[in-house]
């Protein structure tokens, strides 16, 4: 990797595309690692919230604020993965950038509640720096020349909409949020598909993708934590806690074996080096395998917060609210979901089997959503995290399976 220090290195060096392919892999820099870390401060906001207001409507409210807040991360991850941001600007750039994520952490609570005006800067804000450090790339001089204009000029669109919805109320200030970030998807889509010249980097976009999928797990291993210190509270100790916490971390466990069992690093720079007529296919195939991590990242996040909602329900002898039915039916559903799709959408993908097993499991999950008040709440989680080992087991047998049936044909 290129070197990183000192940081009085580079201040006025030109932002060029990180093609330096004398690394066999590319990996995030300390700088992106911090990024991401305070980016997570604004997602466990976003649990605290649900976590205290666990109803259905607050389940949707999640799902929309969450994606707006990763949509916000992607796109700076975007750019860290396709320039190389080694210099100094970029640094103290991302610096800034982190300060306004914390800006963004304080108003996520309130975004849909009364306070959309501060969660619209926040967010503003934010794409506002990010467009002024694209423009600062337009006069880079590149092959891919039309590609980066047009990819530069969407960013800028995308911003200008969002910025507008500053002068607007509610709930027409929320039709310009959506309006803008259609207008950022769709642009991804049709210069990436439209553009038979594209800037390639060497990426390392599985991975900081790899690493947003640890540190929302590590939400899920605090409510469990979280839960189990509830018994103290209580003067001694409730054994059916303990168990719902042991059910709970066994969740985690399974979702980081099925989402790592299937990792690969190197996907990007393969799809993004496609010269054959496969081109097209290869970065649908790239677009489909990020944007499935939405589901991915916000499914964990949802389950971690309806996982702790069961061990206190265990606790305290109550029936799970049904936002905390919601929360972890939904939520596990979304991860089998969305990793079954973002795994298909690999080269070396999961076979056909498997990926029906997993939308095959995520259906079984919502329809715990119309069964789970049935079930007292530690039966619900141990219920869940026993489909979830099975998973792990049959995707751990299929491989096997199909080599021995291949070779008995053979």
């Amino acid at each position: 990797m290129k070197t990183r220090f000192p940081l009085s290195r580079g201040l006025g060096r030109p932002l060029s595309v990180y093609t330096d392919e004398g690394e066999a892999v590319r990996h995030a820099t300390w700088l992106e690692l911090f990024f991401d870390l305070v980016f997570v401060v604004a997602v466990a906001e976003l649990a605290s919230h649900l976590h205290g207001n666990l109803t259905t409507v607050e389940v949707g409210h999640f799902a929309a604020q969450f994606l707006l807040v990763w949509w916000v991360w992607l796109a700076y991850s975007y750019y860290a993965d396709l320039y190389d941001t080694t210099d100094t600007f970029s640094r103290l750039a991302t610096i800034v950038a982190m300060f306004l994520v914390i800006f963004l952490s304080e108003t996520v609570t309130d975004g849909l509640h009364g306070g959309s005006f501060a969660f619209a800067l926040a967010i503003f804000l934010l794409r506002l720096f990010l467009t002024g450090l694209y423009l600062r790339a337009r006069s880079m001089d590149t092959e891919a020349r039309a590609f980066h204009n047009y990819w530069i000029a969407s960013d800028a669109l995308t911003t200008l909409v969002w910025g507008l919805s500053l002068f607007v109320p509610p709930p027409g200030r929320y039709g310009l949020w959506i309006a803008s970030f259609v207008i950022s998807i769709a642009g991804v889509f049709v210069v990436y598909l439209g553009f038979s010249e594209v800037l390639v980097q060497v990426s390392h976009f599985p991975e900081r993708l790899g690493l947003m999928t640890i540190l929302v797990l590590g939400e899920t291993i605090i409510a469990v934590s979280v839960g189990t210190d509830l018994d103290a509270t209580l003067g001694d100790v409730e054994p059916m806690g303990i168990v719902a916490a042991a059910f709970g971390f066994s969740i985690s466990v399974c979702a980081w074996w099925l989402y790592f069992r299937h990792f690969d690093e190197g996907l990007i720079d393969r799809l993004l080096r496609v010269e054959t007529d496969d081109w097209l296919r290869a970065r649908e195939r790239g677009l489909v395998y990020v944007f499935s991590h939405y589901f991915v990242h916000a499914g964990i996040v949802a389950a971690g917060v309806g996982v702790g909602a069961a061990i206190e329900a265990t606790i305290h002898h109550h029936a799970l609210a049904p936002g905390g039915l919601l929360a972890l039916c939904l939520g596990t559903a979304a991860f089998m979901l969305g990793s079954g799709v973002c795994h298909r959408a690999t080269p070396s993908a999961i076979d056909t089997v498997v990926f029906r097993a997993r939308v095959g499991i995520a259906a079984l999950l919502c329809s715990l959503v119309f069964v789970g008040e049935l079930l007292d709440p530690v039966t619900l989680v141990g219920v869940i995290s026993v489909i979830f080992v099975v998973a792990v087991v049959f995707e751990e047998v299929q491989p096997r399976r199909r080599a021995a049936l291949t070779g008995v044909r053979a």
